[in-house]
């Protein structure tokens, strides 16, 4: 009598008496999927790590060494390990544009003090304090702060002294240098800051970087098939743009059925409001959040190396979770630069994420979207607004996957009507149908789906035939709450 239960490793031509058990753990897996972060950048020229290979990060100094001291990618890790200081991250070094040109600014120097002092200098939001005695002319004072600003390894910028001028040009080539910013007591009087008296300062942020990353789509390309949730990098030129719109497409990219890789994006873009606006009409990718930054001068590639932080720390708790009201450690937008409230609501209409500045000068993220407006028929579509649909779904697809693949993988595929016996390594779409319900029920315990009787009653499972099992999922990915309005109905009595 032949048995319809698979023992693994248990010859069925044994005749030696005695008790035989197999250890199978296919029905126990409860481990979960690895998160990982992709930080994606440029390092110095005089760096000799080899370009277009991810290698896991080994923070901060590990950095510095690989890329390069004020470097893009160096920076990115050092902002990173800020707001995440444990989860699992990932480098990808890119050299600088082929053709490129490095971005140049100015600071100018006239005068003479006639106090002693300190002259506070700023590259993006990096303080650099230059001494002064009284009496120091306008080219003294110049040649001391290219020495201060020299002194900083990691500012991203060489300062060379030319009589009363300073000329600051960018470490990394291309047009991305061009956002690097260039200041002087920012913070003011009540930030203790101010300019000894007698000399003037005058600064011109840089500019004239050309050049944007012509590999990047053949890098993207050859990352092979580890998972990244995120992919945050410093790159809003439309060019590169695509590349990442391409990589990440539902039907041919990381998101399709046969990649099932997934993963998302995230940048910052400096400008005013109406040059942000612009921006964000042209793009439309259901995989990319862009987060415009005004004029802080902290740069874009820090506020989008901390967003991704707060989403992938925000992941690891629960991808259902709104992101919101999260600090960053970056410089605010001048007073006349910070959006206010029509503006951050046109720029959620325009695939654009938004942020606050509170009393104390904090800047907290306010809402995550991505840049997606319109469907293919050039219709507005709003089913992939918020990042947390897309990083719920990244959890909750693999999850599934994961649970199907420990449950029938290897089984033998019946009709709906087969008899099945106890212990038989066989299934049927039914019966698949059952365990997408089951794990559904489970997600929705976890918080990141909702209605499972819902989903249970409309789930369509069909045999096609050939080994082929089809499935029509109807998921419902849990909300998030954003707006409580009401009516404060008052009376007199």
């Amino acid at each position: 009598m032949s048995s319809s239960i698979s023992v693994p490793g248990y010859s069925s031509s044994n005749r030696v008496p005695g008790f035989y058990f197999a250890l199978d753990g296919s029905k126990a897996n409860t481990a979960t999927t690895t998160r990982r972060v992709l930080l994606i950048g440029q390092q110095l020229g005089s760096s000799t790590t080899t370009t277009g290979v991810a290698t896991l990060s080994g923070g901060q100094s590990d950095a510095i060494a690989k890329y390069g001291a004020g470097s893009q990618l160096a920076r990115m890790v050092t902002a990173y390990r800020q707001i995440d200081t444990s989860g699992e991250v990932w480098c990808l070094p890119l050299a600088d544009p082929a053709d490129g040109k490095a971005a140049a600014g100015t600071i100018t120097l006239s005068g003479a003090a006639t106090t002693s002092g300190t002259l506070p200098l700023y590259v993006e939001d990096q303080l650099v304090q230059v001494g002064v005695t009284s009496g120091d002319t306008a080219s003294t004072v110049a040649a001391n702060a290219a020495t201060a600003l020299a002194a900083v390894a990691a500012l991203p910028v060489t300062a060379a002294a030319s009589e009363s001028t300073i000329n600051v040009t960018a470490k990394n080539k291309g047009v991305t240098g061009n956002d690097i910013t260039l200041g002087v007591a920012l913070l003011g009087q009540m930030g203790a800051q101010s300019i000894p008296d007698g000399l003037t300062v005058a600064t011109a942020n840089l500019a004239g970087g050309t050049g944007t990353q012509e590999t990047l789509a053949s890098v993207m390309a050859g990352l092979g098939d580890r998972v990244y949730d995120l992919f945050i990098h410093p790159y809003t030129d439309t060019a590169s743009l695509e590349v990442f719109k391409s990589l990440f497409d539902n039907t041919t990219g990381r998101w399709s059925p046969m990649a099932q890789l997934y993963g998302h994006g995230i940048a910052a873009l400096r400008g005013t409001y109406g040059q942000v606006t612009a921006a964000g009409m042209t793009l439309n990718d259901p995989h990319m959040t862009i987060m415009p930054i005004s004029d802080s001068p902290s740069s874009p590639l820090v506020w989008a190396a901390q967003i991704g932080a707060w989403v992938a720390t925000s992941m690891r708790d629960n991808p259902a979770l709104p992101v919101t009201g999260l600090a960053l450690t970056v410089l605010p937008p001048t007073d006349a630069g910070r959006f206010g409230r029509d503006e951050q609501n046109s720029l959620l209409y325009d695939g654009l994420s938004t942020h606050t500045v509170d009393d104390s000068g904090a800047v907290l993220i306010q809402r995550l979207i991505t840049t997606y407006q319109t469907n293919t028929a050039g219709l507005p579509d709003d089913s992939y607004l918020g990042i947390e649909t897309l990083m719920t779904a990244a959890i909750c697809l693999p999850d599934m996957r994961s649970y199907l693949a420990a449950q029938v993988g290897g089984y033998i595929l019946l009709d709906d009507a087969a008899k099945i016996p106890a212990g038989a390594k066989a299934t049927t779409a039914k019966l698949i149908g059952k365990l997408c319900v089951a794990r559904y029920r489970y997600q929705a315990t976890q918080l990141w789906v909702q209605n499972a009787d819902t989903f249970a009653a409309s789930i369509v499972c069909q045999n096609a035939g050939n080994g082929v099992v089809k499935l029509l999922m109807p998921y419902d990915f849990a909300n998030q709450l954003w707006v409580i309005a009401g009516n404060a109905q008052f009376v007199k009595s």
